[in-house]
C-alpha cells in the first residue's frame, strides 16, 4: 500500500509520500521501493496510489501526448480516465497558480481542503493521530529534530514530514514504509527539499516528571552513544522537474538514490561505504550528469572541544556537526 499527503498553504505545496512496495502484504527489499510522486510536462507533479506499472505507463502516455503540458482540464480528464481503467488514485499538484486536484475512483473529489491524501486509510488515520494528539516523549530517549535548508516560510513540508515520518516507524501501519520523499513547488516547477533528521539526547535538566516544552525551557541537547552522529537526509538535484533523489543514512555510511528509467519508471540503486565527502561526486557517476548535489547532512555531537552552556538565556541550545553541505 502507500500514503501520499499533500498540502497547501499561502500558495506553497508540499507534497510527502513513502516509498515502500509490498507484494501480497509483504514488504519487497530496498532495491524495488520507488518514487510515488512524479514531474510531469505541466510542470505538475503527480502522486500516485496503486499499480506502479500502470501509473508508469499513465505518465509516459501523458509525457507523450503532452510534451509542453496540457490544460488543467485535459490534464484532470486524463487522470480521471487513467484512474477509472487502472484502479489507481491520484494527485495531482499543479505548479503555475498552485492547486491540488484528488482523483479517486475516476472521479475528481469535492471539496477546497488544503490537505489531500491518497493510499491506506488506516495508515492516514495514524497520520492525523499524530498531527492532531499529544506527542509523549519518552524520558531518557532520544529525540527526533528535522531541518529544512532551502524551504520557504510558511512552508507545509516540515508539518508533512514531521508527522510521516511516525507514521512510518509506526508498527500499526506496516503497509507504510521506506523513506519520506517530500517534494515541494519553486517558480517555475517542483523539486525535492533538502532536509536531515537527527537525533539528540534527552536533555539532562528535565526529570521523568518533567514534560519537554522546547518553546519555553532553556535545555541543552548534545550526543551520547548510540545516538551520536545519526542521521537521515534527503539530497536533491540543483535542478526542477527531474524526478531523481538521494538519501544518505549516515550512521551506516549508506547512500540510496532513487532515479527515473527511459520507461518513466522509478529505480532504486544503494550503494555502502560512502563517506560524506563522496556523496557528491558519487551521485554524478549513478546519475551519469552533473547532479549539483543540494545537501545539508548534520549530527549531533558532543566532541566539538567547545564548552555546552549549562545555563542557555536564549531557549534550547543544539551542538550540531556539519558532516556535508553543499548549499549555495
Amino acid at each position: 500500500m502507500t500514503l501520499v499527503v499533500a498540502r497547501i498553504s499561502n500558495g506553497l505545496l508540499s507534497i510527502a509520500a513513502d516509498t515502500l512496495l509490498s507484494k501480497q502484504g509483504m514488504p519487497l527489499p530496498l532495491q524495488d521501493w520507488i518514487l510515488k510522486s512524479i514531474c510531469l510536462p505541466g510542470p505538475i507533479c503527480v502522486s500516485f496510489s496503486g499499480s506502479p506499472e500502470l501509473a508508469s505507463k499513465s505518465f509516459s502516455e501523458f509525457s507523450k501526448l503532452h510534451p509542453s503540458g496540457a490544460s488543467r482540464g485535459e490534464t484532470i480528464a486524463f487522470f480521471e480516465k487513467s484512474s477509472a481503467s487502472t484502479n489507481n488514485d491520484y494527485i495531482i499538484a499543479f505548479a503555475m497558480r498552485p492547486e491540488l486536484v484528488s482523483i479517486k475512483n475516476g472521479k475528481r473529489t469535492a471539496g477546497l481542503s488544503k490537505t489531500h491524501w491518497i493510499g491506506d486509510k488506516e495508515a492516514y488515520e495514524c497520520f492525523r493521530h499524530y498531527e492532531h494528539g499529544k506527542l509523549h516523549y519518552e524520558h531518557g530517549r532520544a529525540l527526533p529534530t528535522m531541518f529544512f535548508a532551502d524551504e520557504l516560510t510558511g512552508s507545509p513540508a516540515n508539518d508533512l514530514y514531521s508527522n510521516m515520518r511516525n507514521v512510518v516507524l509506526d508498527r500499526a501501519a506496516p503497509s507504510v514504509g521506506g523513506f519520506v520523499t517530500v517534494i515541494s513547488n519553486r517558480e517555475g516547477g517542483f523539486r525535492f527539499a533538502v532536509y536531515s533528521d537527527a537525533l539528540v539526547d534527552w536533555p539532562d535538566v528535565l526529570n521523568g516528571q518533567e514534560k519537554l516544552k522546547l518553546d519555553n525551557v532553556s535545555i541543552t541537547l548534545s550526543a551520547s552513544g548510540d545516538n551520536k552522529r545519526v542521521s537521515i537526509s534527503q539530497i536533491s538535484p540543483g535542478y526542477i522537474n527531474i524526478n531523481a533523489v538521494a538519501f544518505y543514512v549516515l550512521k551506516g555510511h549508506v547512500l540510496v538514490c532513487f532515479g527515473e528509467t527511459d520507461d518513466s519508471q522509478t529505480k532504486c540503486v544503494a550503494l555502502s561505504n560512502i563517506e560524506p565527502r563522496d556523496v557528491p561526486q558519487t551521485l554524478d557517476a549513478v546519475f551519469r550528469m552533473d547532479f549539483r548535489a543540494l545537501s545539508f547532512v548534520v549530527s549531533s555531537s558532543d566532541d566539538f572541544g567547545v564548552p555546552i552552556d549549562s545555563d542557555p538565556k536564549s531557549g534550547p541550545s543544539f551542538l550540531f556537526m556539519p558532516e556535508l553541505n553543499t548549499m549555495p
